[in-house]
């Protein structure tokens, strides 16, 4: 029991390493350090433009942030006790190099030093290994999970693809269009395959969106932000001019930048599968 409690602990150490080990979710924890925000505030606020990549850094934080009572995204204790964690190493940081500049360390010291960095550098081993046995057992249960909700979808996506993609939905939500019926749609009108995506993170958000009615395409359909919740009904609306619906926003990125300059961008409807356009990427 002890082994298993310490293994969990392991996991949530690894997360919050995760969660942290990317600047942009840095800039989101600081900015909701300020106060409460909704999605497009906070938007905003991080100057974030794809709604697609804060969604991702969002899922990312999961834990480390929540959603207040009017639906809006604030720390939770776990993540001011981050942010200040963060913050403590970013003050300690920038005062040893002003110190740096006046202070020279006696050569009695430079052993301690010198062992200082090697268990500082253990220390990082661990936790690399840390986050990548948790993303692995993450991938793992993702697939599974996946796997038994939307078998044929799931089945067919694999084995074109192979890639695990990262969502903000979860095994409550139905949509007609199925999230990897969605990704095999827009990765094959792509030309993507599982070849080209090898080193590739492949992202699928079910997202609101609206487009006018009176356009003759779907080129100027906008995603307004995220579904939080399952919807009773996945059908387009029409109100006042306007197409109100579900949207599967697929993004494709190199998995090994930090900027994440999408490679692949494509909506989806949610309740036909249609692709809506494929816009210039941004």
């Amino acid at each position: 029991m002890e082994e298993g409690n310490e293994v969990e602990r392991d996991r949530q150490r690894a997360e919050v390493f995760d969660a942290l080990g990317h600047p942009t979710r840095i800039i989101i924890l600081k900015a909701l350090s300020e106060g409460a925000l909704g999605f497009a505030d906070l938007k905003k606020k991080t100057a974030i433009e794809s709604s697609g990549h804060l969604q991702h850094h969002l899922t990312k934080l999961n834990g480390l942030i929540k959603t207040d009572e009017y639906g809006k995204y604030c720390l939770s204790d776990q993540g001011k006790d981050a942010l200040l964690t963060v913050q403590t190493v970013e003050n300690a940081s920038g005062s040893k190099t002003k110190d740096s500049k006046k202070i020279r360390l006696p050569r009695f010291k430079s052993k301690m030093v010198l062992k200082s960095v090697s268990l500082l550098l253990v220390a990082l081993l661990i936790a690399s290994t840390a986050i990548a046995l948790y993303e692995y057992d993450q991938t793992m249960v993702l697939q599974k999970e996946f796997n038994q909700l939307n078998g044929k979808d799931a089945a067919a996506y694999y084995n074109e693809f192979g890639v695990v993609p990262t969502t903000n939905v979860n095994s409550s939500f139905s949509p007609p269009i199925s999230m990897y019926r969605a990704l095999t749609i827009a990765l094959e009108n792509e030309g993507w395959n599982k070849t080209a995506l090898n080193g590739m993170a492949v992202g699928a958000y079910l997202m609101n969106g609206e487009t006018e009615t009176n356009t003759t395409s779907y080129f100027n359909t906008g995603v307004t932000g995220p579904v939080t919740n399952p919807p009773s009904n996945y059908s387009d609306v029409y109100s006042n001019g306007v197409i109100y619906m579900y949207i599967w926003e697929i993004i494709v990125n190199n998995a090994t930048e930090r900027d994440f300059t999408p490679l692949g961008f494509s909506l989806i409807d949610a309740s036909t599968g249609e692709i809506l356009h494929n816009p210039p990427l941004y």
